[in-house]
């Protein structure tokens, strides 16, 4: 991980935490980079942009972490990705690791879902 605040935009509540983590934080990882790549647009800049509280400045990374830790929100995905695909990849940034699928269970929905052409 580089230093910054920056790169914790891509991080697993619990890794933002200092809890204890596994695979299922690269797996919230993942879901962030998805809808990244789906909106064309970094993590969670809609609510930095929208609630800048009328200041006329974004809302500081800082800000936007804690509510990402506490479940108050969550990465946007496009009206035009699959809503299959979307629930999927919205239980991969579930703020409960447990709610997350495995990295086995990520591959095989992937692979269903390019086979399918779900994508």
């Amino acid at each position: 991980m580089t230093a910054g605040v920056g790169s914790c935009l891509w991080m697993a509540p619990e890794v933002m935490m200092g809890k204890r983590y596994g695979e299922k934080a690269d797996v919230f990882s993942l879901g962030v980079v998805i809808s990244e790549l789906d909106t064309h647009e970094l993590p969670y800049s809609h609510a930095k942009e929208g609630n800048s509280g009328g200041s006329g400045h974004p809302l500081p990374d800082t800000a936007v972490l804690q509510m990402v830790s506490m479940g108050k929100l969550r990465v946007r995905f496009s009206p035009f990705m699959d809503p299959d695909m979307a629930r999927f990849v919205g239980s991969c940034v579930n703020v409960d690791p447990e709610a997350r699928p495995t990295a086995a269970e990520v591959l095989y929905y992937m692979q269903v879902a390019l086979r399918n052409q779900h994508f």
